[in-house]
């Protein structure tokens, strides 16, 4: 083999190991992984609520907003410990921003808390 070849050989095994190296890992990715990460969050929101692995946002409004003493500023679907959560931050009748994180599968209020 001439030195040419050798060359050629080296950089097609340089090229076929970054090519693998660089290899999308999302499919071995978590969902709460890809959430911290800030990716396909709506996608992913679609999938687990077609699978009906989450409730709709629309039910899981209606049981929390008793609870919910103000005005709601922001939600958020997020994972936490590997668990889909709803995060309700509102305004409430003091003036104090609060959140209040749902179990997104049955409603179930997990935590409430001022910041």
């Amino acid at each position: 083999m001439n030195e040419k070849s050798r060359y050629l050989t080296a950089c097609a095994i340089l090229l076929a190991a970054a090519v693998l190296l660089s290899w999308p890992q999302d499919r071995a990715r978590s969902d709460e992984d890809r959430y911290r990460s800030g990716e396909s969050r709506h996608d992913d929101v679609y999938r687990h609520r077609s699978s009906r692995d989450i409730l709709p946002f629309k039910d899981i409004l209606r049981r929390v907003r008793p609870h919910i003493d103000g005005e709601i500023i922001e939600t958020e679907f997020e994972f936490e410990d590997g668990m889909p959560v709803y995060e309700f931050k509102y305004i409430d009748g003091s003036g104090r921003v609060m959140e209040l994180y749902v179990d997104a599968r049955d409603g179930r209020i997990l935590k409430k808390r001022g910041k």
